[in-house]
């Protein structure tokens, strides 16, 4: 078995953003020690976006200090063996600094939100950025928001950019709500596949690797015992991260009444699941186990379920790798 902890390493998008300190700097560098304690590597996907804007508002001291310390972390991920990756939120394009905080305009929130043109600029900005902070070009990417459909509307651009191994599909995911949508429903239920112009069709010659999401089915009993949870011990459930979530009311609610497609995530008490999950795939002889998760989204409880997690799979032999060295 081998296994990926990927963590998309963002802010938040709701009405507030939050803090780099909180939301990105802290929860990496505990990540960083367990993956030490463990000898494993991990794989970021860097909303390369937001540091972007960050160089373009260096004039306000809070920008230029945020984007010192994350680029110095950056550089310590890579320097420690961790894969630094690209993920792409172009609603970056949008959204300004002003008066102390991000006004985050999340109107144009996917990439087919914008011109083939404009998409294929973005991505190569978006990359550049990260070529300049950590030395190295991007091999992998993932989708902002999973919106990576329709996937001809930049397939050039990721070529053109060396990146052509994906990470953004998970089985039976679906979301629409505004201009956050993606529908995975023709993608088969395996760990990883070749394809050309749609990522959830398999074609065995085709140019790109999509690396999917490992799946996970959750009942409405897990959400009634995570709000109890986070209700109850709110320093222990709680994330670390200190901003808003863009809200899908429909979709929240949801989950309290039916069983929801998801996916493994380290996130808050998600991380609870991810033994079980393991062991589902062991049953099964998968041979992949992709998990994603969020520094902002972790909880105090997460480092404690996935410091289990680490230590189990370890004991079994499975192997921790990034997708930089398949």
């Amino acid at each position: 078995m081998q296994i990926n902890l990927s963590f998309d390493y963002e802010l938040f998008f709701g009405s507030e953003s939050g803090t780099a300190e909180n939301c990105l700097l802290k929860p990496t560098a505990q990540l960083m020690s367990l993956a030490k304690k463990h000898q494993i590597q991990m794989i970021f996907f860097v909303d390369a976006g937001y540091l972007v804007q960050l160089k373009a508002a260096a004039n306000h001291i809070q920008c230029a200090d945020d984007f010192q310390k994350v680029s110095e972390q950056l550089k310590q991920l890579v320097n420690d063996g961790h894969e630094v990756a690209l993920h792409v939120h172009p609603h970056w394009e949008d959204s300004k600094f002003e008066n102390g905080k991000w006004m985050i305009d999340s109107s144009r929130y996917k990439l087919a939100d914008f011109s083939e043109k404009e998409a294929s600029d973005i991505i190569s900005k978006y990359h550049q950025v990260l070529i300049d902070i950590t030395g190295k070009r991007c091999t992998s990417y993932r989708a902002g928001g999973w919106c990576i459909q329709p996937f001809s509307h930049f397939k050039r651009a990721l070529q053109s950019n060396g990146i052509f191994t994906d990470s953004s599909v998970y089985y039976k995911g679906y979301h629409a709500s505004g201009a956050h949508a993606y529908d995975f429903s023709l993608a088969s239920d395996k760990p990883e596949w070749q394809f050309e112009n749609d990522c959830c069709i398999e074609e065995k010659n085709g140019s790109f690797k999509e690396v999917s999401i490992t799946s996970d089915k959750i009942n409405p009993f897990f959400y009634w015992k995570l709000y109890l949870k986070m209700r109850a011990k709110p320093s222990i459930y709680k994330p670390m991260g200190d901003g808003s979530w863009l809200k899908d009311k429909k979709r929240i609610y949801k989950q309290f009444y039916s069983s929801t497609n998801h996916f493994a995530c380290a996130d808050g008490y998600f991380a609870s699941r991810l033994m079980a999950i393991l062991n589902g795939h062991q049953h099964l002889n998968k041979t992949r186990m992709m998990v994603l998760s969020h520094p902002k989204s972790l909880a105090a409880c997460s480092f404690g379920y996935l410091d289990m997690f680490m230590a189990y799979a370890k004991s079994k032999n499975y192997q921790f790798k990034t997708l930089r060295n398949e």
